[in-house]
């Protein structure tokens, strides 16, 4: 019996202990809860205290005013731009956007600039203007950016949306209740960004245009130009930046509605002047055939290659402007070179024709060219006159219809096509 005993009363001790054991840590876990809450407030509040006190700090915003010179050109402004805007970063009311690309192929190195975005100012994002409209306008020097996919296109000097999202992400990206910042490498895709919101509806009151990070020499600049083995290199990882993901996008599809209307002006028919090749007109091309026929078998070799690389050049020059989305005429000789083509009797001739009588220029070219340009892969038919629209072909004379005999033979009838097909008004 006193064994028992003995053994009840261990049981007894030992389911006791883990008792007390709990409780304390209860209360001793109650004790923690609380001290977290209590710190957690102590913070908030000081914390909001704080953001007050840095907001109440902060410089009242002048009006967007403008500078002059040049940089007004661009839009730039005359009292926040790259020498003050450190004063103005980390608003709470404000978004600070760069518009450049990682690497823009316009060559603005030949400008004093540079084409990688080498740099940014802590606290700006990056969007990159050439993926929301088609850009226009930049010097000769740096030639083209990029003329892929965007967001809008331009028709009738309007933005129009290309996909059904495009507005939501324009949005999104420069809320209409922020004052918007905008910077990029030399200020003009600043000014463009500013344009083309303030066409879309956005107050210009509250959009500044900083200006350009290649003038910045504020603290808060963040470098992503490396030296590694003796090669620069660029860190884009770190990078705040907003991808325009096109392949994830509804296109809105339309319809076109001729007449059309193409870039036309008056052109120089003076033979005796030097001739512009940048225009398309390939008649000093003739005069390197001419020599080819009457060279001798050592001479070939040498003109062949002028023909050649004058070819190439046209043909490239003419795919860049399919590339850029331009609108524009094309006359196509059945001959390898153009020889004129006064005389009548199909669609070329009826083009130049049409040419001399409305000053209006449309672009010829031989076959030579053509056959090298990226037109040829779908349009075999020559003589022919082709109309471009926004880069793509959209109407041309076509040899094997014969609703278009008539438009070939008499100049009265492809008179009455090509005006059903292009706007000649202003």
């Amino acid at each position: 019996m006193e064994n028992n005993n003995e053994v009840k009363e261990e049981v007894k001790v030992e389911v006791k202990t883990p008792k007390k054991k709990k409780t304390w840590l209860i209360i001793l876990s109650i004790i923690i809860v609380l001290a977290i809450i209590g710190v957690t407030t102590f913070f908030l509040i000081n914390g909001n205290k704080s953001t007050t006190k840095n907001e109440e700090k902060l410089k009242p915003l002048p009006l967007p005013e403008v500078t002059g010179g040049e940089r007004g050109k661009l839009g730039i402004d005359k009292n926040i731009n790259e020498s003050v805007i450190d004063e103005y970063l980390n608003r709470s009311d404000s978004v600070y956007r760069d518009m450049r690309m990682f690497e823009d192929p316009a060559k603005y190195e030949n400008i004093g600039g540079d084409r990688y975005l080498s740099g940014y100012v802590k606290g700006f994002e990056v969007v990159s203007l050439p993926y929301l409209i088609p850009v226009t306008g930049l010097p000769e020097e740096v030639g083209d950016t990029y003329l892929g996919k965007t967001l809008f296109d331009i028709d009738d000097g309007k933005y129009i949306p290309n996909y059904e999202e495009s507005m939501k992400i324009i949005e999104e990206l420069f809320p209409k209740n922020k004052v918007i910042f905008l910077m990029c490498g030399g200020g003009g895709y600043a000014g463009m960004t500013k344009q083309f919101l303030v066409s879309l509806g956005w107050d210009e009151t509250k959009i500044y245009v900083v200006g350009g990070y290649w003038y910045y020499n504020g603290k808060n600049n963040v470098s992503t130009k490396k030296i590694v083995d003796g090669k620069i290199v660029y860190d884009y990882e770190s990078v705040p930046y907003h991808p325009i993901e096109f392949d994830k996008l509804k296109e809105i599809k339309r319809e076109i509605k001729f007449p059309v209307k193409v870039d036309s002006k008056y052109y120089n028919y003076d033979h005796d002047k030097p001739m512009d090749l940048t225009k398309y007109h390939d008649f000093l091309l003739s005069d390197l055939y001419n020599q080819l026929m009457g060279a001798t078998e050592e001479e070939e070799p040498a003109i062949q290659s002028q023909i050649d690389k004058k070819t190439t050049d046209m043909a490239n020059t003419i795919n860049q402007m399919l590339e850029r989305k331009e609108s524009f005429v094309l006359a196509v000789e059945a001959a390898d070179f153009t020889c004129g083509g006064l005389s009548g009797g199909d669609a070329y001739a009826n083009m130049i024709t049409y040419d001399s009588e409305h000053n209006f220029l449309s672009y010829h070219i031989g076959l030579a060219i053509y056959k090298k340009t990226k037109l040829y892969d779908t349009i075999k038919y020559f003589p022919t006159v082709i109309i471009i629209y926004k880069g793509q072909p959209v109407a041309y004379v076509d040899q094997e219809n014969n609703d278009h005999i008539k438009v070939n033979e008499d100049y009265n009838e492809f008179v009455k096509w090509f005006e059903s097909h292009v706007n000649m008004n202003p």
